[in-house]
């Protein structure tokens, strides 16, 4: 495995070590997780797909449904 050194603001070393620490991972997971959040999207919009955040009904008489609240843009 390679290492690499990367400058951060204080906001993203920040948003690194809250995740870290709530997911209780590493900081060098949190960032492969996020490339790898990366590569899907990268895949995906190749094929005319984007990333969407959802909201998934939980009532029980329905049948699973699942609502795209928004459209992920940027990534």
């Amino acid at each position: 495995m390679s290492r690499m050194s990367v400058n951060l603001s204080p906001e993203m070393e920040k948003l690194i070590e809250e995740t870290a620490e709530k997911e209780n991972i590493s900081k060098g997971d949190v960032i492969r997780r996020a490339f790898a959040l990366l590569k899907v999207s990268e895949t995906e919009k190749k094929n005319g797909r984007f990333l969407a955040v959802a909201k998934e009904d939980n009532d029980p008489a329905s049948k699973s449904h699942i609502e795209v609240i928004g459209k992920i843009i940027g990534i």
